[in-house]
């Protein structure tokens, strides 16, 4: 079935759940279940995308990029619109996924430089380890970005299979060889890859790795991360597809040029999305996670695959003043880099078909809640002492109300400076309200994003007790979340 059609068909199959534990129960390892016992739960596949933005997408409002399969997929399962990631940059948020942890607790606040000695540790019991003590086959393809040495790679955070895992934030080129003569940004080049040849794409060569993977353990149950680089800088993408959005940019856009939005600490976002590079990346990649679904389909796993499909961080829309960025969030405002909505708010989808009805939620999602949602949805029993800040939305993706995920806050701290212009800042949302909070002495910033999704109207004077309240919960959060020295 071509995966046009994927998300059409209406699939209903009963699958006999298996319950090996009761909730809460401690996985000892003389319990460690066999692949016998994990007969019958359901494969998982983890898209894990870099710097795609919410508005990156068509189902979420891009006209500009096309993005038909994963827009089916969003259609065939269900959109978070209000689902954030659990820092503003990469490997934060790629340690909060993997622990379920929020990522200061592990002692990753920022994106890892590529000579620093900072990884996850491996004391964590990642999602990885928790779906192989399951009984599943687990597999990690392409960005890792939680630390260098090869003891911390993801083949020793529990996944058996491992490829094109390079030991930086990006590639050093998405074309054969894959690496840069004279490289000299540690770690960017991919390896694993010596099969492909000149004019290969990286995007399409982690996919042919992850439907490799697919295809040798389809007879069991599964976890594939498929991590990919794309849409991460460097912005490179086929000729044939640049030149396909110049065409589409000419025809839209005509010869104007896009106005910056001017914002803090003289910085600025871009207003439009009409970068043909970018565009071609976030078509590529559409097409490859197609490619997926499409062999899903294929083998007769499509009703027995829960598929999530998420981002790290926002999009690259805000830079300092005279450097452009490759795409534009709005209407949200800023981007990768900053506690503002745009820097935070990310695409998430889920779909099981069969399983999980078709529905947009509303209801505030973040990076943490993927761990316990995956174990809950295949049956694993819960580990609440290592996903202590994620929150399962099982009963949501059920379509019916929790009270746990009703009405809790979500907050971010970011302490540092980044290349985007950003200076230091810690943030606060609940319940339609945003507090936002910088470390250079000037007021708070409060917004009521539930009727200002885009951050223009700062709220902090009318509303004093509001703020009050907010910034005694924010700052309790920090402080229960950070480790003591």
């Amino acid at each position: 079935m071509n995966w046009m059609n994927w998300n059409k068909r209406i699939l209903i199959r009963l699958l006999v759940a298996t319950s090996l534990f009761g909730a809460g129960s401690v996985v000892l390892a003389a319990d460690v279940p066999s692949l016998r016992q994990a007969q019958g739960r359901p494969n998982v596949i983890l898209f894990f995308i870099d710097d795609l933005g919410w508005t990156d997408l068509g189902v979420n409002g891009s006209t500009f990029y096309e993005t038909p399969c994963i827009d089916a997929l969003a259609a065939g399962g269900v959109n978070f619109k209000n689902s954030y990631s659990a820092n503003p940059v990469c490997s934060p948020t790629r340690a909060a996924m993997m622990t379920g942890k929020a990522p200061q607790r592990v002692g990753i606040t920022q994106w890892i430089p590529s000579k620093a000695k900072t990884h996850l540790p491996l004391s964590e019991v990642t999602m990885g380890e928790a779906f192989q003590e399951a009984g599943y086959k687990t597999g990690y393809i392409g960005k890792w970005h939680l630390g260098k040495a090869n003891n911390v790679q993801p083949d020793h955070q529990g996944f058996q299979y491992m490829k094109a895992v390079n030991r930086a934030g990006q590639p050093s080129s998405y074309f054969y060889p894959f690496e840069r003569s004279g490289n000299k940004v540690s770690g960017t080049d991919v390896p694993d890859l010596a099969m492909y040849k000149k004019g290969d794409y990286l995007t399409d060569a982690l996919t042919d790795q992850a439907l490799a993977f697919i295809h040798e353990n389809q007879s069991e149950p599964f976890f594939l991360c498929l991590a990919h680089y794309a849409v991460h800088t460097p912005i490179q993408a086929p000729a044939a597809l640049v030149k396909k959005y110049e065409v589409k940019k000419k025809k839209m856009f005509g010869d104007s040029k896009a106005e910056k939005i001017p914002d803090r600490y003289n910085t600025a976002s871009t207003s439009r999305q009409d970068d043909p590079a970018y565009a071609a990346m976030v078509e590529n990649l559409d097409a490859n996670i197609g490619r997926i679904l499409s062999r899903l389909e294929e083998l007769g796993l499509t009703e027995n695959t829960i598929i999530l499909f998420t981002s790290d961080n926002g999009g690259l829309a805000h830079r300092r003043v005279g450097i452009d960025a490759p795409t534009c969030n709005l209407p949200l405002r800023s981007g990768k880099g900053w506690t503002y909505e745009g820097g935070v708010r990310i695409p998430t989808l889920f779909s099981w078909p069969g399983k999980i009805k078709p529905a947009v939620s509303e209801v505030p999602v973040i990076t943490m809640d993927m761990y316990p949602t995956l174990l809950d949805l295949c049956g694993i029993p819960l580990k609440p002492w290592q996903h202590l800040d994620g929150t399962s939305l099982k009963r949501v993706l059920n379509g019916t109300s929790d009270s746990t995920v009703d009405g809790r806050f979500l907050a971010w701290t970011y302490p540092h400076t980044h290349g985007s212009g950003h200076k230091p800042s810690v943030a606060i949302q609940q319940k339609g309200w945003k507090l936002i909070k910088f470390s250079d002495g000037k007021p708070n910033e409060l917004y009521r994003i539930s009727d200002d999704i885009g951050e223009q109207k700062d709220l902090s004077s009318k509303y004093p007790e509001k703020v009050r309240k907010l910034d005694a919960l924010l700052e309790k959060w920090i402080a229960e979340t950070i480790p003591q020295k």
